[in-house]
């Protein structure tokens, strides 16, 4: 279905079975010694879009805007700041309806111009490598993504516990706040499953060791944390403190004195050899939270074996997951990484310098981690969470975007940000609720909750020197709406993990832009206010202080507000009413949500009932699917799982409801099942026994 013509000075063009050019060279492909290497030049079309790049602090609709891949360390980065933490090449072009998709496969320093320096034409080119580039003929959105996901890999399904709610700080401790945290949760009656620790659990900034003070029991502390069905993620940055001994023959520099006992972790890397260096031999030495730091050379397989082993100092005491941060590589003395161009990586033998390694840094981190997971804790799925990463990330871990700052426009800028990791395969993707940097109000993070809390990561964070940023501090008026939104997340968990499973078989964005579903509806193409989760609910979160309204703009179809049930017609803008108290929130007709009962935590009860709310089309008709497994193992990989799906149709005052079950692997608990039908009057909730009945399965 695809057709490549070359002409004789290597500019290509490749044409769909239909007759249409999808995309055309503009000019011969360059080859250069000086500037950048490699670069090719496309005809920039008068209505073309362009989306994707991943991690981008940037707008939906990437036209008009350059670009640089150069994972980089950001924090209170604002819109339209770049590079960031991420670089992720690869871009999604939409041209009178038909989408393409192009990987540039290059991990040195790339730029991408969509139409910014020329009107003429689009633009990649890197200072270095190769001109590798993979072509994704779409024509929709989706199929792009997928074939793209097929080539840079699938995200793992991963525990559900992982999809409850997160809180963090940097830092919670010692150990007798880290409970206190959580008592307060169970307390409040406020839903949570994972609390993280930041540097401060650490024995002096060093990695795989507890601070004997403050965590004097770790083993004992995460006993008592998942009583209350709370798992702990600790922070695992990639600097190993510089800490040579006089047995070890390294030379202390002149601010660096001898140690008396030995670090093992860096001991050994020595010894081995795992650390980067310069050409000369000398150890590479930047300065992170430590202060003087080593860094591991990941392209060595067997570094990354080691690192991996490494962590058996947190599963042996029953740490839940681990957060990969300052990974871009972070180092306080230079930013820009600069002073590291000569730094020298093994690279499979190559041994190519740091232009070509930077930017794989933070994934090869993350590979080596979740790798580490897996033979530590073979029987259960690993949780990796990153902030730095380049394409197929995914396949090890989750990540976040970062040190945001606690503002307006830094919430609306989740969700371009959101959508755009979405469409580059980056399916289990957050961001710090409330924000990062500054301080918070109520107002403020109370809406970010309504924003953020069906987004697939779902964690509140907060800087060392800044207001506490808790559900309830600011008032019991704002947390119970907080409150009200955590337990709905936790109802929706069947929906949102039934789609997260279908991201790590296709690559389907979970949170993802209204163009995703609906590339030939033009009001969508820049759209990045408003979002969906799975292909059934949108969401307009209000994203100004002291807003109470909003417009929403619904595509051609029934809707349902999900709120009251009441019905309306798609096909334009709407104006509707937002209270603090609401997230505007709307179910696409012919859709069926599970929904299960409210939970503290994932692991707190069955699910029983399992409650299907069902929202017919103009037609009458409505379906919905709902995956389930034991939300731990690897097992649903070898069939364990089971895969329901529930038709209803209703004719008049007739209404068929159909359940099946397409595939058996996995038998849930005995429960109860209940249908629950929208009508055009709004929700009938059992009065009617044509519209709404109990069934027991």
């Amino acid at each position: 279905g695809l057709e490549i013509r070359v002409h004789a000075d290597l500019r290509l063009e490749f044409w769909d079975d239909h007759g249409h050019c999808l995309v055309a060279d503009q000019r011969p492909p360059l080859f250069e010694r000086d500037g950048p290497a490699v670069a090719v030049a496309r005809r920039l079309r008068v209505q073309e879009h362009f989306y994707g790049l991943g991690e981008k602090a940037a707008r939906l609709d990437k036209r008009r805007q350059r670009f640089t891949m150069w994972n980089s360390d950001t924090p209170a980065y604002p819109e339209g700041c770049d590079p960031i933490y991420q670089s992720v090449p690869f871009y999604i072009g939409l041209n009178d309806g038909l989408a393409y998709g192009t990987f540039f496969d290059n991990s040195c320093r790339t730029w991408f111009d969509f139409g910014r320096l020329s009107q003429e034409y689009v633009h990649f080119a890197a200072e270095d490598g190769p001109l590798d580039y993979y072509f994704m003929a779409g024509p929709k959105i989706s199929q792009v993504v997928e074939r793209y996901s097929e080539v840079t890999g699938l995200m793992p399904l991963p525990p559900r516990w992982a999809l409850g709610h997160q809180q963090s700080r940097y830092s919670y401790y010692p150990d007798t706040v880290v409970e206190e945290i959580v008592e307060t949760f169970r307390r409040r009656d406020l839903p949570l499953d994972v609390v993280h620790l930041d540097i401060h659990y650490m024995d002096g900034y060093r990695c795989f060791t507890f601070d004997p003070r403050r965590f004097p029991d770790p083993a004992g502390l995460m006993r008592r944390l998942q009583a209350q069905g709370v798992r702990v993620v600790t922070i695992v940055d990639p600097g190993i403190k510089y800490q040579p001994t006089t047995a070890n023959g390294q030379p202390a520099l002149d601010d660096v004195p001898l140690f008396e006992q030995g670090y093992p972790a860096f001991d050994e890397g020595v010894k081995e050899d795992y650390f980067q260096r310069f050409p000369d031999g000398r150890l590479y030495l930047g300065e992170v939270w430590p202060g003087k730091c080593v860094f591991v050379d990941y392209t060595q397989e067997k570094a990354r074996r080691w690192w991996g082993d490494l962590h058996r100092a947190y599963t042996d005491v029953g740490v839940a997951g681990i957060w990969n941060d300052m990974n871009e590589p972070a180092d306080f003395t230079d930013q820009t990484g600069e002073t590291q161009r000569d730094v020298v990586c093994w690279d499979e033998g190559r041994k190519t310098n740091h232009g070509r390694n930077r930017n794989v840094f933070g994934l090869l981190e993350a590979r080596a981690t979740y790798e580490g997971l897996v033979r530590l804790k073979p029987h259960e799925r690993p949780f990796v969470l990153t902030r730095a990463g380049f394409a197929g990330i995914q396949r090890y871990a989750s990540t976040w975007t970062g040190d945001n700052n606690s503002t307006w426009e830094h919430l609306a800028l989740t969700i371009p940000m959101f959508a755009s990791m979405g469409l580059s395969g980056q399916a289990f993707v957050g961001a710090d609720v409330g924000g990062f940097l500054g301080r918070c109000s109520g107002e403020l993070l109370t809406r970010w909750y309504q924003a953020a809390f069906l987004s697939p990561l779902c964690r509140n964070h907060k800087a060392v020197d800044a207001y506490d940023q808790e559900p309830w501090r600011f008032g019991p008026a704002y947390e119970a709406i907080i409150r009200r939104y955590l337990k709905l997340r936790y109802r929706l968990m069947p929906y949102l993990y039934t789609w997260m499973e279908e991201a790590s078989r296709t690559g389907t964005p979970v949170f993802r832009p209204l163009v995703f579903d609906w590339q030939e509806d033009e009001n969508t193409h820049n759209l990045d206010d408003q979002f969906l989760v799975g292909p059934d609910l949108l969401l307009a979160p209000i994203l100004h202080a002291g807003q109470s309204e909003r417009l929403v703009y619904f595509p051609a179809g029934r809707w349902y507000d999900f709120w009251t049930g009441i019905p309306l017609e798609g096909g334009g803008l709407q104006r509707v009413a937002a209270p603090i108290e609401t997230c505007p929130m709307f179910v696409r007709g012919g859709a069926a949500l599970p929904l299960g009962p409210e939970m503290s935590h994932t692991d707190e009860r069955p699910l029983d009932p399992l409650t299907w709310q069902v929202y017919p089309d103009a037609e009458g008709a409505a379906a919905g699917v709902l995956y389930e497994d034991d939300g731990l193992s690897f097992d649903y990989q070898r069939g364990a799982y089971r895969k329901s799906r529930l038709s209803v149709v209703r004719r008049g005052d007739a209404v068929t409801a159909h359940l099946e079950v397409l595939h058996d692997g996995w038998q849930p608990p005995a429960r109860h099942t209940e249908i629950l039908l929208e009508g055009r009057d709004g929700r009938t909730r059992f009065q009617d026994p044509l519209t709404s009945y109990r069934v027991s399965t």
